[in-house]
């Protein structure tokens, strides 16, 4: 199993976190209650992975728990890529 943690938080910590000071995100920090991730964050941050990881994420699997933390991107991603053979 690939650990793509390091590639999703790079692209949240510089694409999603907004203006101001850099922001430094544990694997297991909340995305949500970080502020980092709301309704839209959760849109964009789909398109990136279906880019950069060549999966369709599907409407029935976007739920929180798939979005809360780095670490559950990164776990979702490997599972979709698995399911993909």
């Amino acid at each position: 199993m690939t650990d793509y943690t390091d590639t999703i938080r790079s692209f949240i910590e510089n694409e999603m976190a907004g203006p101001g000071p850099k922001v430094t995100l544990s694997p297991s920090d909340s995305l949500i209650d970080k502020g980092i991730v709301d309704s839209l964050g959760v849109q964009r941050l789909i398109a990136y992975l279906e880019t950069e990881f060549g999966v369709q994420i599907a409407d029935t699997e976007i739920v929180p728990e798939h979005f809360e933390t780095i670490s559950a991107v990164a776990q979702f991603i490997n599972f979709k890529l698995t399911a993909k053979g």
